[in-house]
């Protein structure tokens, strides 16, 4: 009988974490941190363990949303406190007029919420955008209802991909991996 290959012990060592009942504590506090102050995928425990287990992926979809929202809304807010010192000395310093600053917020009141949406799509930091956000006046409620917009699409849309034959791909894989030559059954 031959030894599982390195794609199918892991996966194994994914499914036995994500049966060890931690699972939402990890991907909830991934995301709050990834969303404060780490650097990375926000998905980076979400992927993996929905994998493992694709009945649960729609749940973690909401966990990892929702410790992402969080810290992404702190940000925003430490953000906002910026733009009271970004007023005064750093406009002067680059000339921007209050009537300027002003229009800047207005345009960014209008059409934030879509660069919001759009950065939780794209390989940007999110923590950047939070902090612009806040920084630039954009409203908390368009905001957080674009960030939760974009973040939940996001790993709904992941979710769905794991639960329809994602999942399924991945444990093909990994098993066919782990035959000799690459080239055994599924088992």
């Amino acid at each position: 009988m031959a030894h599982p290959g390195p794609a199918a012990r892991l996966f194994a060592r994914l499914q036995q974490w994500a049966d060890a009942g931690w699972s939402n504590s990890v991907v909830f506090t991934w995301g709050l941190l990834q969303g404060l102050v780490f650097p990375g995928v926000a998905d980076l425990f979400f992927l993996p363990l929905a994998i493992a287990r694709p009945e649960r992926a729609y749940r973690l979809a909401l966990v990892a949303t929702s410790g992402t929202l969080i810290g992404s809304m702190v940000l925003y807010w430490v953000g906002a406190e910026a733009l009271v010192w970004l007023q005064g000395p750093v406009t002067r310093l680059v000339e921007l007029s209050p009537a300027d600053l002003a229009a800047y917020r207005t345009r960014l009141a209008e059409w934030g919420g879509w660069a919001i949406f759009a950065s939780t799509m794209s390989p940007l930091s999110t923590k950047l955008t939070s902090m612009a956000s806040g920084a630039a006046g954009v409203p908390f409620t368009t905001f957080t209802l674009a960030l939760l917009a974009g973040r939940l699409t996001r790993t709904m849309v992941f979710a769905w991909l794991v639960r329809n034959g994602g999942a399924k791909a991945v444990e093909r894989w990994v098993h066919t991996s782990g035959s000799p030559a690459g080239h055994g059954e599924p088992r």
